[in-house]
Formats: C-alpha cells, structure tokens, sequence
C-alpha cells in the first residue's frame, strides 16, 4: 500500500509537519509504504494558463511537477498536510494544486477517467477557530480528488485554535487520533 505525503507548509517543523509525522507513523505502523514530499523544496513553476494541455493532457512545463504527478498516480493514497493561510493553503501548495490542470484536462475534456485506487486525505490546522476555517481548502481537494482518481477518505484531522509552533503536541489525544487515521488509511 503505497501512500504518497505532500508537506505543504514553507515551516519546517510546525503543527501541520508535526501532525503529517504522526499520520505517517500509523501508516507505517500498518505496513504503508510511505514517500514524503515537502512542497517548498521542490521546483514547481505556476501554471501560466497557456492552455496547451486542452489538445494533449499533459502540461508543456518541465519541472519537478513531473514526477510528483507520476508519484501521485501510482501511489494508492495521497495525504496532504497544511497549515490555513488565509483560509486556504500556502502559495507553494496553491501551485502545486493548480499544475493538476492536466489531470481535469484529461477527465473533463478529453474523457480519459484516472483509474480508482484510494483515498486523499486532509491533514490541516490553522490559528483561527470556526466553522468557516477549512470550507475552501475542503472544497477544492474534493475536486482535485476526483480528478487524480481518488476518494475523499471519510473524515480528514482538521486542527483549529492552533497558532503557535508545536501546539499540537498538547492537545489531548490528538497523536493517537492522527496515528489512527493513519493505520485506517492504509487497512482500507
């Protein structure tokens, strides 16, 4: 079961890093096989809407975008971790998210259906509380699910109230929670 992470805070080491270490750790546990991403060490140009992949499917940029695409579709599940910025994901994952447009491309227009294999899951935490903290970001991963042949695993962890680096590591039973999504990820 080979399940695909996208760390996608510019931080290193802060409260979405720190959650993505525990979901990790229980789909290891449970014998996943597990490739790490971190989004801003990686080369990925914005796409520049020049709307070549309408006739191929496939994007004319060459950059790391290439190989994250082959890893997102030969692994069985992708988990992506974030913080909120602006109640929505960081700039280096916002990129990362609309260079799948090849993806959309190949499903809506050209009729070409991702093979089904599993599940995206969620993992976010932002400093705000509320209802309205992940509805945008929510929204558009049950888009780009569809589109790279995945589903929307049945509940994502989605930490509010949590600002400063490490809070989560004092927030009750949240590391055997994020462990458990994980373990689940890789049992279904």
């Amino acid at each position: 079961m080979k399940v695909l992470a996208l760390e996608g805070s510019p931080r290193k080491g802060g409260n979405s890093s720190i959650l993505l270490d525990w979901v990790l750790e229980g789909a290891g546990e449970g014998g996943g096989e597990v490739i790490r991403l971190r989004v801003a060490e990686l080369d990925i140009h914005p796409c520049t809407g020049c709307d070549s992949c309408l006739d191929t499917g496939e994007c004319v940029i060459r950059d790391d975008m290439d190989r994250v695409i082959d890893l997102v579709l030969s692994s069985h599940h992708l988990v992506v971790a974030t913080p909120v910025y602006f109640y929505h994901v960081p700039a280096q994952l916002k990129a990362l998210i609309d260079r799948f447009q090849p993806l959309w491309v190949r499903k809506a227009v050209l009729g070409i259906s991702p093979r089904k294999r599993g599940n995206l899951v969620l993992v976010a935490c932002g400093g705000a509380r509320g209802e309205g903290l992940f509805q945008c970001m929510l929204r558009t991963f049950e888009v780009l699910s569809s589109c790279l042949g995945l589903d929307v695993f049945h509940f994502h962890l989605l930490v509010g109230g949590v600002d400063g680096r490490g809070e989560v590591e004092g927030i009750g039973d949240l590391k055997e929670r994020a462990r458990k999504l994980g373990l689940d990820l890789v049992s279904t």
